[in-house]
């Protein structure tokens, strides 16, 4: 089924729908963290319902494809975890640590090819 194939981290769309571990919905994907330049996967920014971010580590994330990313975690379990802090990303970042990659942006589906 399309949309149900493996895809790479560099490769996950901004606004691909972030799932638990039992399937359930728990918010979007907000960015992709990452160095592009060592290929190293940190992690998902996912704009949670309830109006907060949070960061979904890599080491909690089971599979991502085109249509979801899914984690390891519960959905209260994700809920639970810290709010995103963009300054402390931006620390990592400035030390090398860690890159934000942003996601692509789907093109409206007109222009799109089949396949």
């Amino acid at each position: 089924m399309a949309g149900d194939e493996l895809i790479s981290w560099r490769s996950v769309v901004y606004g691909t729908a972030v799932l638990a571990a039992d399937g359930t919905q728990v918010g979007t994907v907000h960015e992709v963290l990452g160095s592009d330049d060592e290929d190293i996967f940190h992690g998902i920014r996912v704009a949670m319902a309830h109006h907060h971010d949070v960061l979904l580590a890599s080491d909690d994330i089971t599979s991502m494809t085109a249509s979801a990313v899914t984690s390891s975690l519960g959905a209260d379990q994700i809920d639970a975890l810290p709010d995103y802090d963009d300054q402390a990303t931006y620390h990592l970042a400035s030390v090398g640590w860690l890159r934000k990659h942003l996601g692509w942006k789907q093109d409206s589906k007109s222009d799109e090819e089949p396949g």
